[in-house]
């Protein structure tokens, strides 16, 4: 089994950095004129409002998300790096339900109050946010992945 969580991690490591690297080569590829860079934006629309006005700005264009969303991608693989050291290959657990409710709090929060407009959060706190909250995701992403995989290996 063990093979199989190192495995899941790092297309999950992989996987994440070409997501993050496609975010930031859309602006970049717009700026450069390239005829390709509408197709990248496009991949994001589905996940992403993408309104320009919450999002970060490089190469003179909004990135391909949100602030939110980059925030929540960057804590995904924060949390990646993070997980090894937390938590090793060998433990298949999810974390305490408090902390994952704690860690959501905060994004739950801002994204209700800026939906009920009773506030209009800068992309700063919309990033700390959503990073905050992407930390804890790969806690649950690869014992979940690693738990069907054992499912599987059973059958």
């Amino acid at each position: 089994m063990s093979k199989r969580i190192h495995l899941i991690y790092l297309f999950s490591l992989t996987g994440t950095l070409v997501w993050l690297a496609a975010i930031i080569l859309a602006p970049y590829l717009r700026s450069q004129g390239q005829k390709i860079f509408p197709y990248l934006y496009a991949c994001f629309s589905p996940v992403c409002h993408q309104k320009p006005e919450r999002s970060f700005w490089l190469f003179g264009f909004p990135l391909a998300v949100c602030a939110r969303c980059l925030g929540v991608y960057s804590g995904f693989l924060g949390g990646l790096v993070l997980y090894p050291l937390r938590r090793g290959f060998s433990s298949v657990r999810l974390p305490a339900r408090r902390l994952f409710l704690a860690v959501s709090a905060p994004i739950v929060l801002d994204t209700a109050a800026n939906v009920l407009r009773f506030w209009d959060t800068p992309n700063g706190v919309r990033f700390a946010t959503g990073f905050l909250w992407g930390l804890i995701l790969p806690f649950y992403f690869l014992t979940g992945i690693s738990e069907l995989a054992m499912r599987e290996r059973k059958n």
